[in-house]
């Protein structure tokens, strides 16, 4: 298949790196999205504002260790505060010593319109100092702003830069957006340079991500609305805000991986 696909360690909400990366190795994949929130969880040590180069390598050799490639950052919860840009470009710094070429993040919480003012500057500066670097910023279908496609489609260009894309979350735009992501995605599909497969419970406005598969999201319809598309992916899965062992993320990433092999995305 065409497209590379990852797992995103905010699976692991409340495991270390080690387990993360050992529990995505061991299910068959390939490739890592590393998971970077502040306040939240931390799986890049030290925080990617205080990592040297020996740093990122040291990273990159133990994603090497588990034979998975570093593929996208996942560098939520850095936007609509005083200091974003500053901390952004440091996100980025890291993610070009990683050789990372997609950071994936939200919009944060916009309540007026000086935050969209904020918003707009922000990532306009941010994606310019990411485009100097080679990097693509994928930006959420998230929260109370950009939660389906038809708003994220009108922020990507709105912004107009080639480097600041959506990465379509098909959960979220359910969670978030009251919308169905079968229906949903093909208002993104030309501004999307990533995607987060999620299962959905199938009720709108509910927080219940299982495993791929288990869940009652079309993913027969989507994948072939995405059929000519041939961006990365990464897995998420977020249960229903409950915490769940080791052993049972480890099955369901598997369970996961085993959904997408049945569709020719994973060998």
């Amino acid at each position: 298949m065409k497209n590379i696909v990852s797992v995103v360690t905010s699976t692991y909400p409340k495991n270390n790196v080690l387990e993360a990366l050992d529990g995505i190795s061991k299910a068959g994949f390939k490739y890592v999205e590393m998971a970077s929130a502040p306040s939240y969880f931390e799986h890049i040590l030290p925080r990617p504002e205080l990592s040297t180069e020996a740093d990122a390598k040291n990273l990159l050799r133990l994603c090497e260790k588990y034979e998975l490639e570093l593929y996208a950052i996942a560098g939520h919860t850095r936007m609509m505060k005083e200091d974003t840009v500053k901390n952004f470009k440091k996100l980025i710094d890291f993610a070009k010593l990683c050789d990372v070429k997609f950071i994936t993040t939200d919009a944060g919480e916009i309540k007026s319109d000086e935050d969209e003012k904020k918003f707009f500057k922000d990532i306009n500066e941010i994606a310019e100092y990411a485009g100097a670097n080679g990097i693509t910023i994928c930006l959420e279908t998230h929260g109370n702003y950009c939660n389906n496609a038809k708003k994220g489609a009108e922020i990507i260009k709105k912004v107009n830069k080639n480097n600041l894309r959506l990465n379509y979350d098909t959960g979220n735009v359910m969670l978030y957006g009251g919308v169905k992501p079968e229906e949903d995605i093909q208002y993104a599909l030309p501004y999307i340079a990533f995607i987060h497969l999620k299962d959905s419970g199938g009720k709108l406005f509910e927080w219940n991500f299982p495993a791929l598969g288990s869940g009652k999201t079309n993913f027969k319809k989507i994948f072939s609305l995405l059929k000519d598309y041939s961006g990365p992916m990464s897995v998420e899965i977020e249960y229903e805000g409950k915490d769940h062992s080791l052993k049972e993320i480890n099955a369901d990433v598997k369970k996961s991986y085993d959904f997408l092999k049945s569709f020719g995305y994973v060998q």
